[in-house]
């Protein structure tokens, strides 16, 4: 079987997290941006992002802490009501890696802890949200209406889509290049399929300096995080290999039982048949939510 090129369909998170998740000068600057400070590369920064090859729809995109901020930022190219609930588990593992000693929350001494600060970069569709911002909140999730904000936790969603958040941009220029790019491959994927409009969103943005370090390098080493090489046949009896000997089936088949996932996501995320999944559900004695 030859090999094929396909786009990642998720070229926008991956390209994300190579931009801010693996460079301290480009989260730093960002974060700066937000938050109005100027921490420069001398104070202390540490990334604290969760990677997990078994819950993979349960890892974050890029996590640190500055002095007493821990920053939880999320790229989400389709709009999500749900990014409180996930932010809300994503910092509770992240709290468990800082605390590491579980004992110490049963002394009588307080513990303390970072301070949380959740950012949501959107860029999906304009319709879904036309304000430059919005705050979502946990309570929005609750079954019964709860307004006491006893109860409270939120995911602050910034609109990067052209024509938003100028200020923003202009003060994080590794961010208004990201932007840039993305646009670029809207705009050629009108006329173009998908992976012949990244090929040329990059290659138009390394000629204009537009985070040419970045996709230069990843078209050297053959690394590219937008265009993925694979053999689909291999690589789906890898992932069903995998779902088996780690039991992310077992896994996805109890997510969807308790609506954390749909079916659809743990069709795809198990690369296994309705009928497979269903027949594994019914033997761990789950069944699919009304």
């Amino acid at each position: 079987m030859t090999n094929k090129i396909k786009p990642n369909k998720k070229y926008k998170d991956s390209l994300f997290r190579k931009i801010f998740g693996e460079s301290k000068e480009n989260a730093l600057s960002l974060y700066n941006a937000i938050n109005g400070s100027s921490y420069t590369m001398e104070d202390e920064f540490e990334y604290t992002t969760l990677e997990d090859v078994v819950y993979m729809k349960m890892k974050d995109d890029v996590s640190f802490l500055v002095g007493a901020s821990l920053n939880l930022y999320e790229h989400q190219s389709s709009y999500n009501p749900n990014m409180p609930l996930r932010g809300f588990l994503y910092f509770a593992d992240l709290y468990r890696e800082i605390i590491k000693d579980n004992e110490k929350i049963y002394s009588p001494q307080l513990v303390r802890i970072p301070n949380p600060k959740y950012i949501v970069f959107y860029n999906g569709p304009h319709s879904k949200m036309d304000e430059d911002s919005v705050k979502l909140r946990l309570s929005d999730c609750f079954e019964v209406l709860d307004k006491s904000g006893d109860f409270e936790w939120t995911a602050a969603m910034i609109n990067i889509n052209a024509g938003h958040n100028h200020d923003l941009l202009e003060k994080c220029d590794i961010l208004k290049q990201y932007t840039i790019f993305i646009e670029k491959v809207k705009e050629y994927n009108k006329s173009n399929n998908l992976a012949d409009a990244i090929n040329q969103a990059m290659e138009v943005c390394i000629a204009e300096g537009v985070l040419a370090d970045v996709l230069s390098k990843q078209k050297r080493e053959g690394q590219n995080v937008v265009l993925t090489e694979f053999d689909q046949e291999k690589y789906d009896e890898m992932i069903k290999e995998i779902g088996r000997e780690e039991g992310r089936l077992d896994i996805c088949c109890k997510f969807v039982a308790q609506k954390r996932m749909s079916l659809e996501e743990a069709l795809e995320e198990c690369r296994v048949s309705k009928e497979e999944f269903l027949k594994r559900m019914e033997e761990l004695g789950l069944t699919l939510p009304e």
